[in-house]
């Protein structure tokens, strides 16, 4: 049994795993309790699913579905592989759980099939993150995109002291015949196209977790991948979490500075790889400029 994460919790979390991520406004007093009467947590496990649609991020944080109010779940992650939080709260995305299956993610053990007759509310005990993705078998989920999804789960395990085992998909848990998430993957780390299953990426989460949160699955120091980050863009991770429900203003003020300091090192980080591309041109019409002088010379003779 644990807490669940607070809103400093999850950035230093994050950060530590290498996630790149942004914050929807209101994230850390958006959430379900007070709707439903029922706090979240104590937490027991991470659910994965996909959105079966595009460009979701703002149905999962607020505008729900019919007869399904948001948020949706507690993070967003889009094919840009950078993570929208939205909720630290109570969401809606499990819905009824098999109770067996629950069961195993707390104790850590082989997931069994699910017995449909004993369930659970898994909105009470479960993180939820809804990944871009069609779900038609189809869609690819991008490189950026898993890797960050690998690492979103892992920053939740390695934070409660959880193992792999803690990691679930909705297909796994649902007794209403969810299928997801699932769909091809275009590569993660050295390994090239795959098929997402989840028994993949538990296996996944196992490595990460085998190694320290700075790891790489491509063999390459994380310092390497890192975006520039201004002086303010991570000041938010020395904010104290203010007492449940957050509702303290200054929490707001801080999420509009992190945001914009993301923005910015985005446009940074950006303008470098432009930058780098430009010289590559340069030096490649100065190869060709240099060709051509030859033929124009051998041409005159």
């Amino acid at each position: 049994m644990s807490n669940p994460m607070t809103p400093a919790q999850w950035r230093t979390a994050l950060k530590a795993e290498g996630v790149r991520f942004t914050e929807y406004d209101g994230w850390t007093t958006r959430g379900r309790d007070a709707a439903t009467g029922k706090p979240f947590g104590p937490v027991h496990g991470s659910l994965n699913h996909h959105t079966a649609g595009s460009n979701s991020l703002k149905a999962v944080a607020v505008d729900g579905r019919p007869a399904l109010p948001p948020p949706l779940a507690h993070a967003y992650l889009p094919k840009t592989g950078i993570l929208s939080m939205v909720s630290c709260h109570r969401a809606n995305h499990a819905g009824l759980a098999a109770k067996n299956v629950v069961d195993a993610i707390t104790a850590e053990k082989p997931l069994p099939k699910q017995n449909k007759a004993s369930t659970v509310d898994g909105n009470d005990c479960l993180y939820g993150i809804e990944t871009e993705n069609l779900g038609d078998g189809k869609d690819t989920y991008t490189r950026e995109q898993y890797d960050a999804w690998v690492r979103y789960n892992a920053a939740i395990c390695r934070h409660h002291g959880w193992g792999a085992g803690s990691v679930a998909g909705h297909l796994e848990t649902s007794v209403e015949g969810k299928v997801d998430p699932r769909g091809p993957v275009e590569g993660y780390g050295k390994r090239g196209r795959f098929t997402f299953s989840m028994t993949q990426l538990r296996a996944d989460v196992a490595e990460r977790l085998a190694h320290p949160a700075s790891w790489n699955p491509d063999g390459t120091n994380q310092e390497d991948n890192d975006m520039p980050a201004p002086a303010d863009v991570w000041k938010a991770d020395v904010i104290d979490a203010a007492p449940p429900p957050y509702n303290n203003s200054d929490w707001d003020a801080g999420n509009k500075k992190w945001n914009a300091g993301y923005a910015l090192a985005t446009t940074m980080l950006t303008g470098r790889k432009v930058e780098k591309k430009v010289d590559t041109l340069t030096d490649l019409v100065k190869q060709l400029a240099t060709k051509v002088d030859s033929l124009t010379a051998q041409l005159g003779k």
